[in-house]
C-alpha cells in the first residue's frame, strides 16, 4: 500500500464518520509499505474508546531519500516493529448500550485523543527504535443563530531513530507550481492551504485551527451559501536534519500562520476558498503567499 510521508492519525478515528480528505489528490511524497497488524478494540468506559495495535511493517520510499543512523548505517528500505495504543475520551457525549455494544447517541465537545507509539529495534528484525506521542483536542460551539465555531489543537513529539515517514508535516495543501491559478485545486478540510507540499517537517509539532462558520445566507429556499472565517497556526522543530539525505526541507521554529475565508455551497455543494500566508514564513513574492481554491461540502441533511 501507499502512505503519505509525514502523515499521522489516530487508530480510533476510523470509528468516526469522515468524508474523503480532498488534499489526498495533491500529494506527491509517498512511501510503500507492507504491513501485518493485530488490532484489539476496547471500550474502557462508556466515554473512553481505545484500541491497541501490534504491527510489523516493511517500508520503502518511492523517491530518492536515505535515512542515516548515528552509526553510519543508511536506509531507503527498513523494517519497523511497533506497539501503538490510542484512547479517545468524549467526557460530555451521551452513550447508550444498544444491541450488545456501546453507541454514541449524542456527540458533545470537547473530545480528546491520545496516542502512544513505540518502535523496537531487533524485535522481529526491526531496524529502528523510537517513541512517539500524539494528542488532539476538538472543541465546538453551536451558537443560537446557527453559527458554529470549531477549534482543533493537535500536537506530537517523536524521539529516537526518526525517518521522515514518522516525522510530522502540518497537512500542507499547496502544490509547487508558479502561479496562483496553476495552483488552483481542491481545498482540504483542516489543511494549511498556503503551505507547500514537502516544505516543512517536524519532530516536535503543534498546530491550532480556528474555524468560524457564520449563519447561512438564505438568498432563496435552495441557495444558502455559507461564509467561513479561518485562521491556522503551526509551530515545530527538528533535530539532526543532516541525517535525512537527498531531500531538503524547512522547520517551523518561528511559527507558520495563515488566515482566509471560504464561501461554501455556491453551486451543487461547490464553493471557493481564499487563504493568505503571513508572519515569519511570509514569502518574498507576494502571489506565492496566496492560495485560491475550490471547496466541496456535502450536506447530509
Amino acid at each position: 500500500d501507499l502512505e503519505e510521508t509525514g502523515s499521522f492519525g489516530f487508530l480510533t478515528d476510523k470509528r468516526l464518520f469522515q468524508l474523503f480528505e480532498p488534499r489526498l489528490l495533491n500529494i506527491d511524497l509517498f512511501h510503500k509499505h507492507i504491513t501485518k497488524r493485530l488490532n484489539i478494540e476496547h471500550q474502557l468506559f462508556y466515554n473512553v474508546a481505545a484500541e491497541t495495535e501490534f504491527a510489523l511493517r516493511n517500508i520503502r520510499t518511492t523517491y530518492d531519500y536515505l535515512y542515516r543512523l548515528p552509526n553510519g548505517d543508511a536506509f531507503d528500505e527498513y523494517d519497523v516493529s511497533t506497539f501503538r495504543f490510542t484512547a479517545q475520551w468524549s467526557p460530555f457525549s451521551t452513550f447508550e448500550y444498544i444491541n450488545r455494544s456501546i453507541r454514541e447517541t449524542r456527540r458533545a465537545y470537547p473530545n480528546f485523543s491520545f496516542q502512544y507509539t513505540k518502535a523496537f529495534r531487533d524485535v522481529f528484525q526491526g531496524d529502528l527504535s523510537f517513541s512517539k506521542f500524539d494528542f488532539r483536542a476538538i472543541q465546538q460551539f453551536d451558537h443560537v443563530n446557527t453559527a458554529q465555531t470549531e477549534i482543533i489543537l493537535s500536537a506530537g513529539i517523536v524521539n529516537g531513530d526518526v525517518p521522515l515517514q514518522y516525522a510530522y508535516h502540518a497537512y500542507p495543501n499547496n502544490v509547487n507550481k508558479e502561479t496562483i491559478m496553476n495552483r488552483f485545486s481542491v481545498a482540504g478540510i483542516n489543511s494549511f492551504e498556503t503551505m507547500y507540499f514537502n516544505e516543512f517537517f517536524s519532530e516536535r509539532f503543534a498546530s491550532l485551527v480556528f474555524r468560524h462558520r457564520l449563519k447561512a445566507f438564505e438568498i432563496s429556499p435552495t441557495f444558502k451559501p455559507e461564509l467561513v472565517l479561518l485562521t491556522k497556526i503551526a509551530v515545530g522543530d527538528f533535530d539532526d536534519t543532516e541525517r535525512h539525505e537527498n531531500i531538503s526541507f524547512g522547520t517551523l521554529e518561528k511559527g507558520f500562520t495563515e488566515s482566509g475565508i471560504e464561501l461554501n455551497k455556491l453551486l451543487f455543494g461547490f464553493g471557493l476558498s481564499f487563504a493568505y500566508r503571513y508572519g515569519a514564513y511570509h514569502l518574498p513574492k507576494f502571489e506565492d503567499n496566496i492560495a485560491f481554491k475550490f471547496t466541496f461540502k456535502l450536506s447530509l441533511n
